[in-house]
């Protein structure tokens, strides 16, 4: 699970918006409102559900990867996040391989159910990134090949995305080589990363400048969440980068307060992933949000279920 050193800071909500007044000509002034905006939302593929009240120990309180009844309860999980952002394009990984030994214990669907679900969201448009969770020493060069040969016939998938807790710190040539790898079957094939310490991205490896960093800094205040989210998108700018957001452990305060978390705001998706928008240095920068609790076990959140209600697109041919 991610961690950051919690802070006694207060739960008010973030701006979500702001403005830069710059001079144009003596006496007057001009109002720049471009800020930065999500380019990709959706939800991740594990998806989880958080468990009871007042929750302090961190192995039940992370909650628990859950597969979900259908493709199309997954396809309303995605578009009850990306619907949140007009003009973001819907996106989800979808996680292969082996998964055993990860923490909380997950489950992969069968591989004719991943078959389905990938040709489910070829017609609903969703860019999907295959996500390997490789240990210390696996060969993720191998692992690449497998999925993507078999998996590359989709016009859904959109690359390939690493783990990077269980295996380490991603040095410049390994970087490399698993970028180079993506890119042999398709080189519009995209490669992300995710850790939430920034030292596990590679130092100076950019490749042809269009990896995706991912940040999944957990169990803190949301606002202290959002400074690490905004500093990890302004240290690696232009890069693109993303923020997995909504763990079970944040949707209460981390001593088990329901007064905490965000499961306090109105519409916490749009809430909260639009108070990190004003915090991005770089308007341009291509960002992503990727949400995690798919449903809520406490009892005072019982309303919180995305997969239901979502507004879908018109299934594609």
């Amino acid at each position: 699970m991610k961690t950051i050193t919690a802070k006694l800071l207060s739960t008010t909500a973030i701006t979500l918006s702001i403005i830069t007044i710059s001079l144009t000509s003596p006496g007057q002034v001009r109002a720049q409102t471009k800020t930065a905006k999500y380019k990709w939302t959706g939800t991740w593929h594990f998806t989880r559900t958080s468990n009871g009240d007042g929750i302090t120990a961190l192995d039940i309180k992370i909650g628990n990867n859950v597969l979900l009844p259908n493709n199309q309860a997954y396809g309303q999980a995605i578009f009850n996040a990306t619907n949140k952002f007009p003009g973001s394009a819907p996106w989800s990984t979808l996680a292969v391989g082996e998964l055993s030994k990860l923490i909380p214990t997950a489950k992969s669907l069968s591989e004719k159910d991943q078959e389905a679900y990938l040709s489910y969201m070829d017609k609903m448009g969703v860019q999907v990134f295959m996500e390997l969770f490789p240990f210390k020493h696996q060969d993720v060069i191998k692992d690449i090949s497998q999925w993507l040969a078999k998996y590359k016939h989709h016009k859904c998938v959109a690359g390939l995305g690493i783990e990077l807790e269980y295996f380490g710190k991603a040095t410049d040539s390994l970087a490399q080589a698993w970028d180079e790898k993506i890119k042999s079957y398709n080189p519009a094939y995209r490669m992300f990363l995710r850790h939430y310490d920034p030292s596990f991205m590679p130092p100076t490896y950019r490749g042809s400048g269009d990896l995706i960093f991912i940040d999944d800094a957990s169990e803190g205040l949301l606002e202290e969440l959002n400074k690490g989210f905004a500093d990890w998108a302004n240290r690696f700018s232009p890069t693109a980068v993303a923020f997995q957001i909504g763990y079970p452990a944040d949707e209460d305060g981390m001593n088990g307060s329901k007064e905490l978390g965000w499961w306090k705001l109105k519409d916490p998706i749009k809430e909260w992933g639009s108070a990190i928008l004003p915090l991005i240095k770089n308007p341009d920068q291509e960002l992503g949000l990727i949400w995690v609790t798919v449903k809520s076990g406490k009892t005072y959140h019982k309303s919180w279920d995305l997969t239901k209600g979502a507004k879908m697109p018109a299934i594609k041919k």
